[in-house]
């Protein structure tokens, strides 16, 4: 696992310093989460073709989906 860079996202008026590390080629983002274990998340695709973000172990997809609609709108603003 590679760390390829950290940037700031705002999610709920706070701000959340993430990190993107590369695994064989795929982009994983580790997040703080406050009291606890930082969050991997990365996209995944389901069975009909459709991606979504998804965290890694399973299990906190609601706070995947909402942060990678962040990392996804960071990486727009910053095309």
């Amino acid at each position: 696992m590679n760390a390829v860079n950290s940037f700031e996202i705002i999610y709920q008026d706070r701000p959340l310093v993430i990190q993107e590390l590369s695994l064989s080629g795929r982009p994983m983002f580790v997040v703080p989460v406050a009291g606890k274990k930082p969050l991997v998340i990365t996209t995944a695709t389901g069975s009909e073709g459709q991606v979504f973000w998804t965290s890694i172990p399973e299990g906190q997809q609601a706070l995947a989906a909402s942060i990678g609609q962040l990392i996804e709108a960071h990486f727009q603003k910053n095309k």
